[in-house]
């Protein structure tokens, strides 16, 4: 998977979405198709995200450990590397060292 370095014709909200005391913190745009995503930054440090709509979380810096609800077994994940979340549950994510960012592409 290859990440994009730039994204075109984008609606995006100017309020950051800032997660756990400013640990985790992201940016909503959408595309002209009407896609939402979020391009997002995460210092070190052990995260439990919930889900409305399925996610596909692609790493674009840094590196995660991450595990969806209902798996047995944590996922590492690095620069080009994603993962899926079903819509309605939760996923755990570990940033051990640096930053680590990230495209969540909803739906």
């Amino acid at each position: 998977m290859s990440s994009p370095e730039f994204f075109e014709n984008v609606k995006a909200k100017a309020v950051a979405n800032v997660f756990f005391q400013g640990n985790v913190v992201s940016h909503s745009i959408w595309d002209a198709s009407g896609v939402r995503r979020s391009l997002g930054v995460c210092q070190p440090g052990t995260y439990t995200f919930t889900t409305g709509d399925p996610e596909i979380m692609e790493i674009t810096a840094g590196n995660v450990r991450a595990k969806v609800d209902g798996e047995d077994e944590w996922g590492v994940y690095g620069p080009g590397q994603a993962f899926h979340v079903p819509a309605n549950t939760s996923f755990e994510m570990v940033v051990e060292d640096g930053v680590a960012q990230y495209i969540c592409t909803f739906g």
